[in-house]
């Protein structure tokens, strides 16, 4: 699982510092694949990297991508998440649990680099009639798939759901469950975002105008943090009240203790 990186490439060294090298093109090994990036998306895990440590630098960013296999051409999507395959977590399906774990733009080359080497079973070819722009949104949309498929398994449509952020990821979650059937409400404190979300046909309140959540029938309401903000977080909490379920997709530097957990679970 060597994934290396080659031509054109920026580096973040230290914070809101990207200084660019040319490297070599780096060759693929067994069961890998060299792959020329087209279209790489900027990530709000990106801008929090670059202006804030979080321990990973020096590293090159990016991990919302569409390429092309050199040699054959081929343009796919790259799956930004590598694990090994073999491991125990690996063979359970636990992939983000595999003992080499390895994630672009974090603790592996991402996809702001003009050439990186993958493994064949991290690339996936798209249609022609898919822009490379339009596939550099397929890895947040299966972050909400993932999502979707999770809170499946613990509650049913019946459940109010709370999007806590209205940025890309708010959108796309709250727009996969909607369409999953879940009754979804983002909120989210700027205004030109609400008037963004709301053009989406998804409701968007302040917080200020947000009403306590309900639980009708036993459904547990649910809050989904993609602000990747303290206070987002801490919102999601005291929204969901006890009992409820929390989904977090951002990362906020939230600590929390046993007993808040064990009184918010209870």
């Amino acid at each position: 699982m060597g994934i290396s990186a080659g031509g054109r490439t920026p580096t973040l060294t230290e914070l809101r510092t990207i200084e660019v090298s040319e490297l070599p093109i780096p060759v693929p090994g067994d069961g890998e694949l060299l792959v020329k990036l087209r279209a790489t998306g900027v990530c709000g895990t990106d801008l929090h990297l670059y202006e804030s440590d979080w321990g990973f630098m020096p590293v090159v960013l990016g991990h919302d991508a569409v390429g092309e296999v050199v040699g054959s051409g081929q343009r796919v999507v790259i799956d930004p998440a590598i694990s090994c395959g073999a491991c125990g977590a690996c063979r359970a399906g636990r992939r983000s649990a595999c003992t080499e774990y390895k994630f672009l733009g974090l603790t592996a080359p991402g996809t702001f680099s003009q050439y990186l080497t993958l493994p064949k079973t991290n690339v996936i070819p798209i249609p022609d009639s898919l822009s490379d722009e339009a596939g550099t949104v397929l890895e947040p949309i299966c972050v909400a798939l993932h999502l979707q498929e999770r809170l499946q398994r613990v509650v049913s449509t019946d459940s109010q759901v709370l999007i806590v952020g209205g940025g890309p990821i708010g959108i796309v979650a709250a727009r996969v469950l909607m369409l999953a059937g879940y009754e979804v409400t983002v909120v989210e404190n700027v205004e030109s975002r609400r008037t963004r979300v709301r053009s989406w046909g998804i409701e968007c309140l302040a917080p200020e105008d947000m009403k306590p959540s309900r639980s009708e029938n036993g459904a547990r309401p649910v809050a989904v943090e993609t602000s990747s903000s303290i206070s987002g977080a801490e919102f999601a909490m005291a929204w969901v009240g006890i009992g409820g379920v929390i989904a977090v997709i951002g990362a906020p530097a939230l600590q929390i203790r046993l007993g808040d957990t064990i009184s918010i679970a209870s």
